[in-house]
C-alpha cells in the first residue's frame, strides 16, 4: 500500500509540473478576466521604475481603433510612449480574433521588411520588421499573446538597425512581461 501511495504522489506531482510547463510553454497565463478588464488593466500607468529606459518618460493612454481593429471586435486599444518608443496592446474577445487582425493587416506591407518571424522569447506568430523612409529606419516586433496583439516600435537614423533592434527587443519583453502580469494579478 505504500509503495502504491508513493507512486501515485509521483504520478500526481509529474502531472503537475507537466501541466504547469505546458501552460508557461504556450504563453498563456489569462487568469479569469474578460477583455475589458485586461483592457483596463493595461490602461492603469505602470510604475515608472519598470520602465525599460527607451520608454521613461511615457504616458499610458488608450488609443483609437481602427476601423479593421473595430471589425474584428476589438475592445479597446493602448499605448505607451514616447517620442522615441511605443508600446501597443490590443485587446480581442478572442485569440482566433487576435490572429484575424494580424493576417487582415500583415506586417510585411509597403516598406516593411520581415527580419525574422521567430524573435526569440516570443510566442507565435511573432515578427520582427524592419523598414526606411524619409533617411529614417524604424523597427517593430509585433506578437500575439492570448487575445492581445502586442507591438513594440522605434525609430532612428538610418544606419542605426542594430542599436533599434535591441530596445525594441527589450520594450516588447518588457510588454509580454507587463501583459502577463495584468492578466494574472488584474493590475
Amino acid at each position: 500500500m505504500e509503495t502504491a501511495t508513493r507512486s501515485l504522489r509521483r504520478l500526481a506531482a509529474s502531472l503537475f509540473v507537466l501541466v504547469t510547463l505546458a501552460s508557461l510553454a504556450s504563453g498563456t497565463a489569462q487568469a479569469d478576466l474578460s477583455p475589458r478588464q485586461l483592457y483596463q488593466g493595461l490602461l492603469k500607468t505602470a510604475p515608472a521604475s519598470s520602465l525599460p529606459p527607451a520608454l521613461r518618460g511615457s504616458k499610458t493612454r488608450s488609443a483609437r481603433l481602427s476601423a479593421g481593429s473595430r471589425s474584428h471586435h476589438a475592445v479597446g486599444a493602448v499605448e505607451i510612449g514616447n517620442a522615441q518608443a511605443l508600446v501597443g496592446f490590443l485587446v480581442f474577445p478572442t485569440r482566433a480574433l487576435a490572429l484575424a487582425d494580424l493576417k487582415a493587416f500583415p506586417p510585411d506591407k509597403g516598406p516593411n521588411k520581415v527580419i525574422t518571424n521567430r524573435p526569440t522569447g516570443f510566442p507565435r506568430p511573432a515578427y520582427l520588421i524592419h523598414a526606411v523612409g524619409n533617411g529614417y529606419e524604424a523597427v517593430y516586433l509585433v506578437f500575439i499573446l492570448d487575445n492581445l496583439l502586442v507591438n513594440s516600435w522605434t525609430y532612428g537614423t538610418k544606419g542605426s538597425e542594430k542599436k533599434l533592434i535591441a530596445i525594441v527587443e527589450r520594450d516588447a519583453l518588457w510588454a509580454k512581461n507587463r501583459a502577463l502580469s495584468v492578466m494574472r494579478n488584474g493590475s
